[in-house]
């Protein structure tokens, strides 16, 4: 069991899809933010653009996340899903 990571579902509207990632918990979202875009543009062959001020929102609430507190700090959880804008 990997206890510094958690296991989130990401929605991305932009492609239309969604993917499953685990994320480390010790880092601030905004990293965690450039690692998925830099994991999303590696798997969509640069489809995914290079974007600048992306933010994350809980799907479940609408809030958008704080990006320099850390996944920690932001209370995601296994099986959270959130949405990359």
């Amino acid at each position: 069991m990997m206890n510094n990571k958690v296991l989130v579902e990401i929605i991305v509207p932009l492609l239309e899809t969604k993917y499953e990632a685990y994320i480390p918990i010790n880092k601030r979202l905004s990293t965690v933010i450039k690692l998925i875009e830099k994991a999303l543009i590696e798997m969509t062959n640069g489809y995914y653009p290079n974007k600048e001020n992306s933010v994350i929102i809980d799907a479940e609430s609408g809030n958008v996340f704080d990006i320099n507190i850390t996944v920690k700090e932001s209370k995601l959880f296994n099986g959270s899903k959130i949405i990359l804008i």
